[in-house]
């Protein structure tokens, strides 16, 4: 088996209806902004508690106030009728500052940054914010890391969608930095002949696949800002990556998954955003064309592994992104967009109509909603649109800010 049973769970019955869908936005919009509390943070969810070995509020993008400011932030553009919190940023910021979800670090889901976007965002001018963004950006280049969560790569995502938001040379110079420290960093292993990146997230040294802290979200990024790179650097990437999938996949019956790292001691094979085969999904499916055999090779692969997001099923860990129904969903939507094939489409649909039930019934059981980007509701909700807009379809937070 490619995927773990035990970690999924049959797929509604729920046909797609999409006044569901809608009603189930403004649900979550409304428990979002009913819930906030005078401390600018939402109550904590159980499942976010036992994440974290630090009680009390949660503060960073990942799944603290920021993201849910951020969240409503992209809601609001889309034309919900949402008040602007991007005000309560400055006082989330100095509550980080004094009690971090994990520690005070720079990067983009756990630390400064993504607790800054959602404020930067919404005053691209400001001087003081600008060097601040700045300085976090660049804290995160000399780090041991090589990923999203806290590293280069999700610093990168930041710089990027500041650079094409303003047209700021200094935030291309920083995108450019950290894809410096990319390629610098990234090996070929002369016994497998597979290109990666020794990557040390919270404490070990491992070599991930994933498009959280993998080689997929590192090429990712270095290919959407392609056009700010040298000459043949696109070519390159892909080849370096897609004859990495190539020979590190794990394949059976037209299906194709990963392990989460090159340890063999750890063979887990998850289909989740973080690791496994829905985020080896998101991560490529924007590939740049072009006619090369790992091109075709690329399109081959990324269908096997989008059947294997399917025929696993919703995940029972909850409708979020990060590892839930959500994410998965998104795999089905970037497919859609890439191939055109509704069969895509309907898939991410389904799912979510699933992702709506199992939103209702944790409400119902915990007693509260989610109130997250990452983990929860607010992640949700932006999917969900995202089903009734497809065109539009980006994850929040990394290709959507």
């Amino acid at each position: 088996m490619l995927f773990d049973k035990d970690r999924h769970e049959s797929l509604s019955k729920s046909s797609w209806k999409p006044n569901i869908v809608e009603a189930e936005i403004f649900s979550i919009i409304d428990d979002i902004q009913g819930s906030l509390l005078p401390d600018a943070c939402w109550p904590t969810h159980p499942l976010d508690a036992e994440s974290y070995p630090k009680t009390g509020p949660k503060w960073a993008a990942y799944a603290g106030a920021a993201g849910t400011i951020h969240a409503l932030q992209i809601l609001s553009g889309y034309g919900y009728k949402i008040s602007d919190l991007s005000g309560l940023i400055a006082v989330v910021y100095q509550s980080f500052l004094k009690t971090p979800d994990v520690s005070v670090e720079p990067g983009l889901q756990l630390g400064e940054l993504g607790i800054l976007m959602p404020a930067i965002l919404a005053q691209p001018d400001d001087e003081k914010l600008t060097k601040l963004v700045m300085r976090c950006m660049e804290d995160t280049i000399a780090l041991p890391l090589y990923e999203i969560t806290s590293g280069q790569s999700g610093m990168m995502h930041a710089a990027l969608a500041l650079y094409r938001k303003t047209a700021k040379a200094h935030w291309k110079d920083l995108y450019l930095k950290g894809a410096k420290s990319l390629m610098d960093h990234w090996t070929q292993d002369p016994d497998t002949g597979q290109w990666l990146w020794q990557s040390q997230v919270f404490g070990p040294k491992r070599h991930y696949y994933g498009a959280c802290h993998g080689i997929t979200g590192n090429a990712n990024i270095l290919l959407q800002g392609a056009d700010l790179l040298p000459p043949g650097y696109t070519e390159m990437i892909i080849k370096r990556t897609v004859s990495t999938l190539h020979r590190s996949a794990k394949q059976e019956s037209n299906l194709a998954n990963w392990t989460l790292c090159t340890k063999p001691n750890i063979d887990k094979l998850l289909v989740q955003w973080c690791h496994g085969a829905a985020g080896i999904v998101t991560a490529m499916a924007r590939t740049p064309v072009i006619d090369s055999p790992e091109a075709k090779q690329l399109d081959h692969l990324l269908e096997q592994t989008g059947e294997l997001v399917w025929q696993a099923g919703p995940l029972v860990k909850g409708a979020n992104i990060c590892h839930g129904t959500s994410g998965n969903g998104y795999a089905f939507l970037y497919l859609y967009q890439k191939t055109g094939k509704s069969v895509w489409l309907d898939r991410a649909r389904q799912f979510a109509m699933h992702a709506i039930e199992q939103c209702q019934k944790a409400r119902l059981h915990y007693g509260q909603g989610r109130f997250t980007l990452w983990t929860g509701d607010a992640g949700l909700a932006i999917y969900l649109y995202h089903c009734i807009t497809p065109e539009k379809a980006a994850i929040p937070g990394l290709d959507l800010f």
